[in-house]
C-alpha cells in the first residue's frame, strides 16, 4: 500500500519562535512508522522525472492509500495539500501534531483527531503513530475528510483515472500473459509494489494470472492487496467473486464459496451500481447457486443418476437468478445465455419422474404450468439474448467480443436440430474453435458447460465429440509424485581470483558431489525435475549431469541466450561459452522459461535497486512456488557465507528459499579445495 507524506521540510518556527526540525520528525518517527507498517511512499522527495512538481504532488495525494499529515505548525502549502485530500479521498488521512507548538489548530479541522508527538523527542511516539495508521486503514468510520462528511453526496475522486501504467510495464505482462508464465506474473506483483501505479498494475497482473495463466491461488493473494486498499473497488470484488468460487470447485471448503458469495455483497452495496454490473453481481449469486447444484450429482456413475439427483430447487433458484439477472441489464448477454442454457435443463429435467417434487402445492399441477411458462421464457431467451451477442460483437471490448463469440456457439449447440448436431457434430465444434482460445480461461469455462450437459444426458454424444475434437485425445497421466529440485550455485573462479571458492580445477569434484546429492534425493514414488539458469561453473555442471540421471531439466534464462552470453560469458573461457550453447541449444523450448530478449531490466524498473540477475533469483524462486510440485528443494553448491550480502548469486536464493519454505539440501563448497580436487 502507498503513503504519502504531508510536512513542512527542514527547520520551520511557530508563531513564538520555537524551532521545530521537520527532517528529524520524519527520520525518527514518520519513516520509521511508514516502515513498520509495510507502506510504501514518501513526499514529494520521491519524484525523481522531470515535470510540474504540482502535477505529481496532487496525483501522489489522491493515489496515496493513506496520508499522513503534520500540522505541528501553520504552513500555508500543508494546510492546502490537506485540503486537496480531504476534498478527493473520503479516509485514510491521519494527522499528527508536535507538542509544545504555540500554533493551534485552525477552526475548520480543529474537531479532527489528531497523534500528538513530543517536538524534542519525535521516535517516542512511534508505537502511537503505528497504531494510528492501522487503525485509519482498518477503521470503519464513513469518511475522516470534513468536506465529504459535511457533503456525503459528493463523490470520491476516481483513484484509477491518474493511475497510469508504464508502458514498459504493460508490455511485460502482456509477455508473462501470453507465455502464461506464472513466476513471470508473480514476479511483477512484487515489483509493482510501492510503483505509483500499484493498484492499477496488480489489476493488470491479477486478470491474467486469473484468465491466462489460470494461476488462481496467486490470482487470488492479488486481488485481495487490491481489495486491501479498497474494499469496495468493483473490479477486486468482481474478481474475487470467481476465483473462490473456482477454488470451492476444487477443493469443496465450504468457506471459499462463502467467500465469494460476500465479495458478491460488496457488489451490490456500492452506491450508485450500473446496471451492467448489477446484472453481473446478480447472476454470480445463480452461478454459485448452480455450482452447489452441481456438486450433489457430479460424482455419480450413470446420466439417470444424475439425472434423478439433479432434480433439486437449487436449479430452479439457479435459473431464476440468472433470468432476473437479465432482466436487469438485457445488453449483458452473460446472464442471458446462463439462463437459457438453465433453463434448457429445467426444461430436459421435467421429462424425468420427480420433478413435480420440486413443487410444494399441488405439485403436478404446478410442475405442468412451471413448465409452460419455462417454454414461452426460453423461446423468448433464445431471441434477446442472440440480440445482446450482436450488440457486443459491435459495441464490446475484446473480452465481450470473446463471450459473445462463446455465448452464439452456445446457442449452435443448444438450438441447431439434434439430429443435425448428431450426424455432423463439426458444426457444432468449429463454432467453438472459431470462438474460443483453446487451452485458456475461456475454454475451461466453456468446456466446463459442455460437461454437464454430457453428465445429464442432454445432446451428451454432440458434448463430448465437440470436447475431443477442441481437446484431443485425453493425455496419459504420469504416476508418482513431483519433486522440483531448484539447483544455484557458484560460478567457477576466474583466472587469479583473490580469494578461491570454486577453482576450475576441481570441476570434476563438483561433479560428483552434485551427481551424489541428486542421487541421494531420488526415490521410487517420485519424479524429478530440476529447475536452473545456466551460469558458467556450478549449474552448468548440473545439468550436465541431469541426463546421464535421466532428470528433465528446465532452463531459466533472464534474458536471450545471446544476452546471457555477452553479459556473462565473457570473462571466461570458450569452453564454458561452448557448453552453455549446447545446453541452451538442445533444451526445447517448452521447458525453456525466458524474460527479456534485449540485457539490463525493463524501463520501468530502471531506477530500482535491482539487477537482472538478482531479479532473476527471485524469478526463479516464483516459478518453483507456482510449479504445483508434491516437494520443492534448494539443491546449492555454496560456501555457507551468511554474510553474503549480494543478491545476485547463491547466498540470497538460500536466503529466499528459506523465507518461502523450501526444503534445503547444501553441498559445501568447501569440499573442492581439498586434495580430492
Amino acid at each position: 500500500m502507498r503513503c504519502f507524506v504531508i510536512r513542512g521540510f527542514g527547520k520551520k518556527k511557530d508563531s513564538e519562535g520555537q524551532v521545530i526540525d521537520f527532517e528529524r520528525v520524519h527520520r525518527e518517527l514518520i519513516a520509521e512508522a511508514i516502515k513498520e507498517c509495510n507502506l510504501k511512499g514518501d513526499t514529494t522527495a520521491e519524484v525523481l522525472d522531470a515535470g510540474s512538481i504540482h502535477e505529481d504532488m496532487f496525483q501522489l495525494i489522491l493515489q496515496a492509500d493513506i496520508v499522513i499529515c503534520d500540522i505541528t505548525v501553520h504552513n500555508a502549502n500543508v494546510f492546502y495539500e490537506l485540503g486537496v485530500r480531504h476534498a478527493l479521498r473520503k479516509k485514510h488521512t491521519v494527522l499528527i501534531k508536535g507538542n509544545p507548538s504555540a500554533d493551534v489548530t485552525p477552526f475548520d479541522i480543529a474537531g479532527g483527531r489528531y497523534m500528538p508527538y513530543p517536538v524534542d523527542n519525535p521516535g517516542a511516539a512511534l508505537g502511537d503513530l503505528v497504531a494510528a495508521i492501522r487503525a485509519g486503514l482498518a477503521g470503519a468510520r464513513e469518511t475522516d475528510s470534513p468536506i465529504l462528511l459535511t457533503l456525503p453526496k459528493l463523490p470520491e475522486a476516481d483513484v484509477s483515472s491518474v493511475d497510469v501504467l508504464h508502458l514498459s510495464f504493460i508490455e511485460e505482462v502482456q509477455l508473462a500473459a501470453a507465455r502464461s508464465d506464472k513466476g513471470w506474473l508473480r514476479l511483477l506483483a512484487d515489483d509493482v509494489m510501492g510503483e505509483r501505479f500499484e493498484r492499477q498494475g496488480l489489476k493488470a497482473i491479477g486478470r491474467a494470472q486469473w484468465k491466462n495463466a489460470k494461476d488462481y491461488e496467486a490470482a487470488i493473494a492479488t486481488w485481495e492487496i487490491v481489495r486491501g486498499a479498497a474494499p469496495y473497488d468493483l473490479d477486486a470484488n468482481l474478481a474475487l467473486a470467481n476465483l473462490y468460487e473456482r477454488q470451492f470447485k476444487q477443493t469443496g471448503e465450504a468457506t471459499l464459496l462463502e467467500r465469494s458469495n460476500l465479495a458478491i455483497e460488496r457488489v451490490l452495496a456500492r452506491k450508485p451500481l450500473p446496471p451492467t454490473d448489477r446484472a453481473e453481481a446478480l447472476a454470480l449469486k445463480g452461478r454459485n447457486l448452480k455450482t452447489l447444484w452441481r456438486l450433489a450429482f457430479s460424482k455419480l456413475d450413470t446420466p439417470e443418476q444424475r439425472r434423478a439427483r439433479a432434480i433439486d430447487v437449487k436449479a430452479k433458484l439457479s435459473y431464476e437468478a440468472y433470468r432476473d439477472a437479465y432482466k436487469t441489464d438485457l445488453n449483458s448477454f452473460f446472464p442471458g445465455i446462463a439462463a437459457f442454457q438453465m433453463g434448457c435443463i429445467l426444461q430436459s429435467l421435467a421429462q424425468s419422474p420427480g420433478f413435480a417434487n420440486l413443487f410444494t402445492h399441488d405439485r403436478q399441477r404446478a410442475a405442468k404450468q412451471y413448465v409452460g411458462v419455462l417454454k414461452r421464457d426460453l423461446a423468448a431467451l433464445q431471441h434477446v439474448v442472440r440480440a445482446s451477442i450482436e450488440r457486443a460483437f459491435t459495441d464490446g471490448n475484446d473480452d465481450d467480443r470473446v463471450w459473445a463469440a462463446i455465448s452464439a456457439a452456445d446457442l449452435v449447440f443448444l438450438t441447431e436440430p439434434l439430429s443435425v448436431l448428431q450426424a455432423d457434430p463439426a458444426i457444432a465444434a468449429e463454432a467453438y474453435r472459431n470462438a474460443v482460445p483453446l487451452g485458456s480461461f475461456y475454454w475451461d469455462a466453456a468446456k466446463g458447460q459442455l460437461e454437464l450437459f454430457a453428465q445429464l444426458g442432454i445432446r451428451a454424444d454432440v458434448a463430448q465429440a465437440v470436447i475431443t475434437a477442441l481437446d484431443g485425445p485425453a493425455a496419459g497421466v504420469q504416476s508418482g509424485r513431483r519433486h522440483l529440485v531448484v539447483f544455484s550455485g557458484h560460478t567457477v573462479d576466474k583466472a587469479n581470483a583473490p580469494q578461491p571458492r570454486f577453482p576450475s580445477a576441481a570441476q570434476q569434484r563438483a561433479r560428483s558431489l552434485i551427481e551424489d546429492a541428486l542421487r541421494g534425493m531420488k526415490r521410487e514414488d517420485e519424479r524429478i525435475t530440476m529447475l536452473a539458469s545456466a551460469a558458467p561453473g556450478a549449474d552448468i555442471l548440473a545439468l550436465e549431469s541431469c541426463k546421464p540421471l535421466g532428470i528433465e531439466t528446465w532452463l531459466c534464462l533472464p534474458m536471450s541466450r545471446n544476452a546471457v552470453a555477452d553479459e556473462v560469458f565473457k570473462q571466461y573461457e570458450d569452453d564454458w561459452r561452448n557448453r552453455f550453447f549446447d545446453l541452451v541449444d538442445a533444451q526445447s523450448q517448452e521447458r525453456t522459461y525466458l524474460m527479456h530478449s534485449a540485457a539490463g531490466l525493463p524501463r520501468w524498473l530502471s531506477a530500482r535497486g535491482m539487477t537482472p540477475w538478482s531479479r532473476g533469483n527471485r524469478w526463479m524462486l516464483r516459478q518453483a512456488q507456482a510449479w504445483g510440485a508434491d516437494r520443492v528443494t534448494l539443491l546449492a553448491l555454496w560456501d555457507r557465507n551468511e554474510l553474503d550480502p549480494s543478491t545476485d548469486g547463491t547466498a540470497e536464493m538460500v536466503r529466499l528459499a528459506r523465507k518461502a519454505g523450501m526444503f534445503l539440501e547444501i553441498i559445501d563448497c568447501g569440499q573442492l579445495a581439498g586434495p580430492a580436487a
